[in-house]
C-alpha cells in the first residue's frame, strides 16, 4: 500500500512538472509595440517627449505649419515639451529642418541638419519646415 501511494505521488509530480515546462505564455493582444530609442523612419523628422529619442513620438515627412491641427496632429505637443529631435531626412534638396515655437513658422528655435539629432531639449514647438541650406535657418 505504501508503495502504491509513493508511485501515485511521483506520477502526479511528474505530470505537473511536464505541464509546467510545456506551457507557453502569450503576450496580450493589446500590448502595443513601442518604437526603439531614436527610431525614426527614413525621410522623416521625429520629435519625442523624452530624452534620447524615448517617450511619445510624432513624425512628419513634409513641412507642417501647425502641429496641433490637421493634416498631422501631434497629440501631445500642446501639453508636453519636445525633449529630443532627429532629422532623418534623405532628400538632397534639403539640408535641414527649421523648428519653431509658434504656428505659421513663427518664433524660430533651431535648425537641425540632415542626419543630426538634438537631445535633452525642453521646449514647446509648434511648426517646422524643411530648408535648402543654412541660410534657411534664420529667424
Amino acid at each position: 500500500m505504501r508503495y502504491f501511494f509513493r508511485r501515485a505521488i511521483l506520477a502526479a509530480a511528474l505530470t505537473v512538472g511536464v505541464a509546467a515546462t510545456t506551457a507557453t505564455v502569450a503576450a496580450p493582444a493589446s500590448a502595443a509595440r513601442q518604437p526603439a530609442a531614436w527610431e525614426c523612419p527614413s525621410g522623416n523628422v521625429c520629435v519625442w517627449t523624452g530624452p534620447y529619442g524615448t517617450g511619445s513620438r510624432c513624425l512628419w515627412s513634409d513641412a507642417d505649419n501647425d502641429w496641433q491641427t490637421a493634416p498631422i496632429r501631434c497629440s501631445w505637443s500642446a501639453s508636453q515639451p519636445v525633449r529630443s529631435i532627429f532629422n532623418n531626412g534623405t532628400s538632397s534638396r534639403y539640408a535641414g529642418v527649421a523648428v519653431y515655437r509658434a504656428s505659421g513658422y513663427q518664433n524660430f528655435y533651431w535648425c537641425v541638419s540632415q542626419g543630426f539629432l538634438r537631445n535633452d531639449e525642453n521646449v514647446f514647438l509648434r511648426s517646422h519646415r524643411w530648408v535648402a541650406g543654412a541660410t534657411g535657418c534664420v529667424a
